[in-house]
């Protein structure tokens, strides 16, 4: 009788346990500033998992685990899928913690970071060196939650890229994810004696260096070459201006002088011609509702003069070709050589071609002499956008439409012949 009720009292526990992360994991969605008793509830979790971790059953081990490590191969692959999208977040926290004599080495650390998160969930599932695993995994999640802290207090960075492009969440919402995902891992590093695996130690050790340099090499693929998946605005296939743009509506907001009533009107309800209204009250402000903004994804491309062409160049009806510079000095001979072809290419074949630089005038006219670049139309834009819009410097955007067709890494431009067919 003792021992019945000492495992319903474990399944109880148990299953409480796992019911707790997962609403946690779910009100996530739900709360995306900070929120005390939210909070109480992640640090009770932690607290709850802790004192009850030796009576978790098996079961729940098993499922927690199983969730904790596709987690982490969802949040490696994302990031893997895109490094230099990971190296351009780690460079912003060079920045802001004035380490920037440490942004050469952000590639190489996105890498890295990538491959280890997503090692350390393909290890977690297959229960590979579990013990070893766990300790990494508890570690990994001790730096991650203090980075996220911080984050989250200060706003340091707009958001931290944990899920890359694909998912991005607030600061407050990549803590609490964190103090989540901390619960489960400080339970299955109490338990982590109890995971085993009983496949020989050099099937193990073969299997850790195919999954670390597999995913490694995955990630050079998508150096060399634009990103298998681009979950990004300018994506292919995406517009990027309204099919059908809907009508803006503007709103004015009025306050009687004698009540100090306040209304807001729509710019075509305005009684303008009631001359009690005109005698009554005063304007107090003015906002603009814009439906399509969301399907807006252009960002400035400015003349030498300031005016702003985005509009006019995207909806270019016979095709556009935009070369992309976000950092002119780190062209080399051989991408000069590749861009003047294209140049000469689109010239003879009267294809518009442009070019979007971040550079500064100054800036860039040195380097165009260095290296021979070709005399291209040129507008400029923010680097942070031009880095969104093609994962490559240079890197090649072809747009007709407003909608964008193809997109070409520097070590894979087109022929003249397949833009044409594109454009066709």
């Amino acid at each position: 009788m003792k021992k019945m009720k000492r495992d319903n009292s474990i399944a109880w526990l148990s299953w409480l346990f796992l019911t707790l992360n997962l609403l946690s994991a779910f009100l996530i969605s739900r709360i995306d500033d900070f929120s005390i008793y939210f909070l109480i509830l992640l640090i009770f979790n932690i607290v709850f998992g802790i004192a009850f971790a030796k009576r978790i059953n098996k079961t729940v081990i098993t499922i927690l685990r199983l969730l904790v490590g596709a987690l982490f191969i969802y949040s490696g692959f994302v990031k893997g899928v895109d490094p230099l999208g990971t190296q351009f977040r780690i460079e912003d926290y060079f920045y802001v913690y004035g380490t920037t004599w440490a942004i050469p080495f952000a590639l190489g650390l996105s890498v890295l970071l990538n491959a280890f998160e997503f090692s350390m969930g393909a290890l977690l599932i297959s229960k590979i060196k579990a013990k070893w695993v766990n300790v990494l995994v508890l570690l990994m999640m001790v730096f991650f939650t203090f980075t996220t802290l911080d984050d989250a207090l200060y706003n340091r960075v707009p958001d931290c890229g944990c899920f890359g492009d694909a998912l991005i969440i607030t600061n407050w919402q990549t803590f609490y994810k964190n103090l989540v995902i901390d619960a489960i891992v400080i339970m299955l590093f109490i338990r982590r004696a109890d995971i085993k695996l009983k496949w020989p130690y050099q099937v193990q050790f073969a299997t850790v260096l195919m999954v670390v340099f597999g995913f490694i090499g995955f990630e050079y693929y998508n150096i060399q070459n634009l990103p298998i998946i681009d979950f990004r605005p300018w994506k292919v296939g995406n517009r990027l201006l309204p099919e059908h743009p809907k009508p803006v509506k503007f709103y004015l907001t009025y306050e009687n002088t004698k009540t100090g009533e306040k209304k807001e009107f729509l710019s075509t309800d305005l009684p303008w011609q009631d001359s009690t209204f005109k005698a009554d009250w005063r304007w107090l402000s003015s906002r603009e509702d814009d439906p399509n903004k969301d399907e807006n994804r252009l960002f400035p491309m400015v003349d030498e003069e300031g005016n702003d062409w985005s509009n006019d160049l995207m909806q270019n009806k016979e095709g556009l070709l935009i070369v992309s510079i976000y950092d002119v000095k780190k062209l080399t001979k051989d991408d000069s050589e590749k861009l003047n072809h294209l140049f000469a290419q689109a010239q003879k074949e009267n294809i518009e071609i442009i070019l979007l630089n971040s550079n500064s005038s100054e800036v860039y006219i040195k380097y165009k002499k260095e290296l021979l670049l070709p005399e291209m139309e040129m507008y400029s834009s923010d680097d942070t956008a031009l880095k969104a819009a093609v994962r490559s410097n240079p890197g090649l955007i072809i747009v007709k439409n407003a909608k964008v067709l193809a997109k070409y890494h520097i070590n894979n431009f087109p022929d003249i012949e397949e833009i044409k067919n594109l454009l066709k």
